[in-house]
């Protein structure tokens, strides 16, 4: 059974993409009011239809009718001052100099009332759209109106669950994870003619682990009484289903070096000629602190943000190009006598001698990962050198000699002989020798879970403005499935540990 979708405010493809992984659904209809984002949408949907317009302003009598109805309004509880603040951004040049260009900043006028607007329109037609999604940022459940929303939706003949989600634990079956904390509110609902409800439950419990029972399907806990609203930590967390044990878990998710392409150099942050902001160095100092390994920087000027290790998910992507990539930088330790004991990464090496490999390559700790996923331009040290490391921020006891591993200060040491067989290393890592990038919109879009060859049109600022806007698919994916089993009575299997 093949079920149309329509994606109203598409962007970039981002919710797009999620839908039209899951099984029989096929997208028909995509709509946004820029038209780069249309062209890049049309990119990847050739087959669908497509409009450029502002979908307020869209007389729906003449769209066709689709069985899902995916749509992304702008936030309703905006003042005229914010909207303005906004347009401002808009304008101020990027870390590289660009602006947005006016038809891009304009915000999209398209409102959630154009949602039960559009259902009606089918209803009245005596084909209603089956089921779909509106997903908004998580404050959209405060917005004064809401609750006439949500009865207009429920006089039409829908059944509404809301859901609040955060991208990171969206585990689909065939998008990327997400390596992003991204909290959204997403609203599905399902029409009365389809006759079965939707096994929400089923699709939005993702994998964690209980130091007691293993790898479970997590359920949300609200630690607030009352009707269900907020992010992550802040307002819910996850427990162990099993019956008796009530520990908090903490769902997998992809650290935010999945997304950060290696093989990209930063620059020496001593060498630049124009000098980091101060607030970009006091986090930077910050973060070296508390994690010493590369780390994810917030850039944007507003106070309350912090440095944060790429073991973690990254922060949540905005339209703009606001995070950089830290990283600390090595050196080659020359573990044999002679005129010197160490040399910059940038030098040549000293002369390699037939007797055996002296040269020992010294990185931060922090820069291996352990259990994490690096891809094949990201392993610095050997396979046999990565069992050895630790990530821990002490000083390291490096053998060099036989298959013993590196152990921490923390440790005991290994069987001392009669030769010397340790040496210590103690990392000191100043802000001036780390180094310094941007994230590149390719990184963005892997952050935001779009597959690699996801083309996204414009300049950097235009990509990062559609990236930044965009539903995670594997979000999409995942509720989409859960309507798609209701509706089609076929039972689908969610991600498997």
């Amino acid at each position: 059974m093949t079920l149309l979708a329509a994606d109203f405010f598409a962007g970039g493809g981002g919710s797009s993409s999620g839908m039209t992984k899951v099984p029989g659904v096929e997208l028909r209809l995509g709509v946004n009011h820029w038209a780069l984002a249309v062209e890049t949408h049309q990119l990847h949907f050739p087959n669908a239809m497509h409009e450029c317009a502002d979908i307020s302003q869209i007389d729906f009598r003449r769209y066709p009718r689709v069985d899902i109805l995916w749509a992304s309004p702008e936030c309703t509880n905006h003042s005229i001052a914010q909207g303005r603040k906004k347009n401002q951004e808009d304008q101020i040049p990027d870390w590289e100099g660009n602006v947005l260009p006016l038809e891009a900043g304009a915000r999209s006028r398209a409102t959630a009332w154009d949602v039960p607007r559009y259902l009606e329109e089918m209803i009245r037609r005596g084909k209603p759209v089956l089921g779909g999604v509106v997903e908004n940022v998580v404050d959209f459940a405060k917005w004064i109106l809401y609750p006439a929303w949500k009865k207009t939706l429920e006089s039409l003949g829908y059944a509404l669950h809301v859901a609040f989600l955060n991208s990171a634990h969206a585990h689909s079956r065939k998008s990327l994870w997400a390596p992003q904390s991204r909290d959204r509110m997403y609203v599905g609902f399902i029409h009365v003619s389809v006759g079965r409800k939707v096994d929400w439950e089923k699709w939005l419990r993702p994998f964690a682990r209980c130091v007691q029972h293993g790898i479970v399907r997590a359920r949300q806990f609200f630690k607030k009484a009352g009707e269900p609203w907020g992010r992550y930590r802040a307002q819910y967390t996850y427990l162990c289903p099993e019956a008796g044990c009530a520990l908090v878990t903490e769902p997998v998710a992809l650290p935010a070096s999945e997304a950060i392409d290696w093989s990209l150099e930063g620059q020496r942050i001593g060498d630049r000629k124009r000098p980091l902001a101060q607030k970009t160095m006091a986090r930077i100092e910050d973060g070296l602190q508390r994690y010493a390994r590369p780390l994810m920087v917030p850039v944007e000027g507003r106070d309350g943000k912090e440095a944060r290790s790429v073991d973690e998910p990254g922060r949540t992507q905005t339209t703009r190009r606001e995070t950089g990539v830290l990283i600390p930088s090595g050196f080659i330790a020359e573990l044999r006598g002679g005129n010197s004991k160490h040399r910059d990464l940038k030098d040549p090496l000293a002369t390699v001698c037939a007797s055996g490999n002296h040269h020992g390559l010294v990185l931060p700790a922090m820069l291996v990962p352990s259990g994490g996923t690096w891809n094949e331009t990201a392993k610095p040290l050997t396979e046999p050198m990565r069992a050895r490391t630790t990530r821990e921020n002490e000083g390291l006891l490096i053998p060099y000699y036989g298959q013993s591993r590196t152990r921490t200060t923390g440790e005991p040491v290994g069987t001392l002989t009669t030769v010397d067989r340790y040496a210590l290393v103690q990392a000191q890592i100043e802000v001036e020798d780390c180094l310094f990038r941007m994230l590149q919109p390719s990184e963005i879009g892997r952050a935001m879970s779009f597959e690699p060859d996801h083309t996204v049109l414009g300049t950097k600022r235009e990509q990062t403005r559609m990236l930044g806007n965009a539903v995670t698919p594997n979000a999409a994916e995942v509720l989409v499935s859960a309507l798609t089993e209701a509706i089609t009575g076929e039972d689908l299997e969610p991600c498997a540990a």
